[in-house]
């Protein structure tokens, strides 16, 4: 058995971490551009979800992906970190989801902002807790619940 000195882990990244105040949908997966990753800001283009890509902007974020909910998924494994390729998908529209913090320390209630540059190390969409001038934008309705875990998993509060 394991004993939790300080903290236990925050989850994985993608898991709707509070059920008491959500909203999540059913969309369509874009096929020829399909999310990357569960816990990850998404847009919606012609009514099918998209990853963000570089040169987006702030308001084009409409979502994060959501591992399967309120169900398990049948299509990948406990942990799995990959969203369908087509098909359909969960996404949160509002409440608070486990994510992979990239970079910075993310701090209660600290702004959220989204990789729209890629550069060496960083991926469009890494979700990070500092401003980078022409390579991260803010959130809008999106902050920090308290700090990452060892694994680097944190909270985060969407349109609450």
């Amino acid at each position: 058995m394991v004993a939790y000195k300080t903290r236990v882990p925050a989850g994985f990244a993608g898991s709707v971490s509070r059920t008491d105040s959500l909203t999540i949908e059913q969309q369509i997966v874009d096929s020829a551009k399909p999310p990357k990753a569960f816990g990850a800001f998404a847009k919606l283009v012609s009514g099918r979800i998209q990853p963000l890509e570089a040169g987006d902007a702030a308001t084009d974020v409409y979502c994060l992906t959501v591992r399967a909910y309120p169900t398990q998924s049948v299509t990948n494994t406990f942990g799995a970190a990959e969203p369908p390729a087509s098909g359909i998908i969960d996404i949160l529209r509002r409440g608070y989801i486990s994510v992979n913090l990239k970079a910075g320390t993310a701090a209660k209630n600290g702004a959220v902002y989204v990789r729209v540059a890629a550069v060496t190390g960083k991926a469009v969409g890494d979700i990070e807790a500092a401003l980078v001038a022409n390579e991260t934008v803010a959130v809008a309705g999106a902050y920090f619940t308290g700090p990452a875990d060892a694994n680097g998993v944190t909270e985060i509060a969407y349109r609450i």
